[in-house]
């Protein structure tokens, strides 16, 4: 029994304290990045449709390249899921070029579409507002989402409050040293997930007040909070690896990397007065600790 009390007290310690990092890598990067409002191109008047087919195209595919394509479709008027379905599979895929497996792409994303006109009259926001886990199973059924895309689409499509284990945050982790107990790079998806989630949730009071709301709020009124501070540490993670920690050759002392998107104004402020990656001090592979 003792030995059992032991291990669960240091559980409950490495989650503690796995929390507050996060929470503190979280200030430090919404101080350097700050709200980006056209981090994610909503172009269209049905934003979890637009952010299903983000999240198919985005797959092995830059995200410039994705934001393209979501206009070409625009543009061609079949960002709505009749339209889409009914499209010639052969002229929608030519509109996905140049995103990786385009042509796979194609045909999955009209699977896609006539699921949710079959089921759901084409309201993809009616199918992504039901309970967590059979929501996600029901995404993973589709074709061309993995547990990646189906996260991502429950979070900013859905409002589920969800941590993305996307190969940024692995990266970004792993670079920090953060006390997850388990080698990041490799552990599996869910285990790193339950871990962020856990220990997040054991900081609530300090997420609020990251967030800059009211630490008064009530228990009951957690959820919104809570589903805006995942959608935007997630969006800070990707910003942070975009502009300075790159797969190689890190940015940390130097201003970050300006990708050119399709709207100007994205990433444009936070990179004017940029000087270095706001982790350095706090990166154990930049002060030589891993």
């Amino acid at each position: 029994m003792g030995l059992r009390l032991n291990a669960q007290r240091s559980t409950l310690s490495g989650s503690f304290m796995l929390g507050e990092r996060l929470v503190e890598v979280y200030r430090r990067l919404d101080a350097h990045f700050g709200h980006e409002p056209h981090w994610w191109p909503i172009i269209t008047d049905d934003a979890p449709f637009e952010m299903m087919v983000g999240m198919v195209l985005v797959q092995q595919t830059r995200w410039q390249t994705v934001e393209a394509a979501v206009y070409r479709l625009r543009d061609a008027g079949l960002m709505t899921p009749a339209r889409l379905a009914a499209a010639d599979t052969a002229a929608l895929a030519a509109l996905l070029r140049p995103c990786a497996f385009h042509t796979q792409k194609a045909p999955g994303l009209q699977a896609i579409c006539h699921h949710l006109l079959e089921h759901y009259a084409g309201d993809a926001a009616a199918m992504l507002r039901g309970e967590r886990q059979a929501v996600r199973a029901e995404l993973l059924g589709l074709p061309r989402v993995g547990r990646e895309t189906a996260d991502t689409i429950m979070l900013y499509g859905g409002g589920h409050p969800i941590f993305i284990v996307d190969a940024y945050a692995r990266r970004l982790f792993g670079r920090l040293g953060l006390p997850l107990g388990v080698n990041i790079e490799r552990a599996p998806y869910d285990v790193v997930q339950v871990l962020v989630e856990e220990a997040l949730g054991s900081h609530a009071s300090a997420v609020i007040e990251a967030l800059g709301c009211s630490a008064g709020v009530e228990p009951h009124e957690l959820h919104a909070p809570i589903v805006a501070f995942y959608w935007r540490f997630h969006a800070l993670i990707v910003e942070a690896c975009i502009h300075h920690c790159l797969a190689s050759r890190p940015r940390q002392d130097r201003p970050g990397v300006r990708p050119t998107f399709v709207d100007p104004r994205k990433c444009f402020d936070h990179c004017r007065g940029c000087v270095g990656c706001p982790l350095r001090d706090v990166c154990a592979t930049y002060r030589g600790v891993i």
